[in-house]
């Protein structure tokens, strides 16, 4: 009779025990959020995934092999649900799920979802979390780059080729009772509209610009812990016309549109 390991017992016993489950949730250069639905904390690959009330639907694929869909149930709300209920976050938050048995030795983990949350509802203390999974980048459209008037490219993308650094305006601000206006005199040393279509950066996070007149700036959202004093970092935005790419960043050379093309088709100006 051949005898077999102890490492060998451990894993055929695990098969018979119910796993349990690892929530990972990150915003891309910023926060991590770690749970697990075990009723204690699971340390896994040197971080602690702390107990919460977690269910989840199984991933579902539509009959073309589409996108994955999967809903998160959490039955007492905590972060990171609680930021979509003021507001919707603005940066994206990726998901990951994975089940491990705790008995295992070594512990290994199986990736069963990765994707990123698409939305949040709520019922009284509960939060249903929507999430579609990585395939939903491969409906991204290609080709790229499209005959149009304005310009294919982003500001500060690495084929527009301005180096964001160079652009940078610090500073500090005046918040109203909304959290979405700020005030700074420094706003006031550029032509109103300078920073439209820009972002601010405070901490981790990024906030666009809707409008810039004076020494106002509105956002589109508020940032979270952004106070009165603080300082900010504010780039200015680009509307993608070839006179903004010549007159505000003198950067035609890299000016990646059509603004010569036909604006309508003048097929509808034909009379018969």
């Amino acid at each position: 009779m051949k005898d077999v390991s102890e490492n060998y017992i451990a894993k055929e016993e695990a098969v018979q025990r119910k796993p349990v489950e690892l929530y990972h949730i990150w915003r891309d250069g910023g926060e991590h959020w770690r749970y697990t639905d075990g009723d204690v904390s699971v340390t896994f690959d040197g971080n602690v995934y702390a107990p919460a009330t977690l269910s989840r639907s199984s991933s579902r694929h539509d009959a073309q092999l589409g996108v994955a869909t999967l809903n998160i149930t959490a039955a007492y709300v905590t972060d990171p649900a609680l930021e979509f209920v003021s507001t919707n976050p603005v940066e994206v938050l990726w998901v990951s799920i994975s089940k491990l048995h705790r008995e295992q030795d070594p512990l290994e983990a199986d990736v069963i979802f990765i994707g990123q949350i698409k939305g949040v509802s709520f019922k009284g203390v509960t939060a249903s979390v929507s999430c579609v999974g990585f395939e939903h980048f491969l409906n991204q459209k290609v080709p790229r780059w499209r005959y149009q008037l304005t310009c294919n490219h982003t500001v500060f993308d690495s084929k527009c080729a301005l180096v964001e650094a160079d652009y940078k305006t610090t500073a500090a601000v005046t918040l109203d009772a909304t959290g979405t206006i700020l005030t700074s005199t420094t706003f006031g040393g550029e032509v109103d509209g300078y920073f439209t279509g820009g972002k601010v950066v405070f901490g981790d996070e990024a906030r666009t610009m809707v409008s810039h007149v004076g020494n106002v700036v509105t956002l589109m959202y508020k940032f979270k812990e952004l106070a009165t004093g603080n300082s900010v970092d504010a780039y200015p935005g680009c509307d993608g016309r070839v006179e903004t790419c010549r007159d505000k960043y003198d950067n035609i050379l890299n000016f990646l549109g059509f603004p010569f093309i036909q604006a309508e088709n003048p097929a509808k100006r034909i009379s018969w």
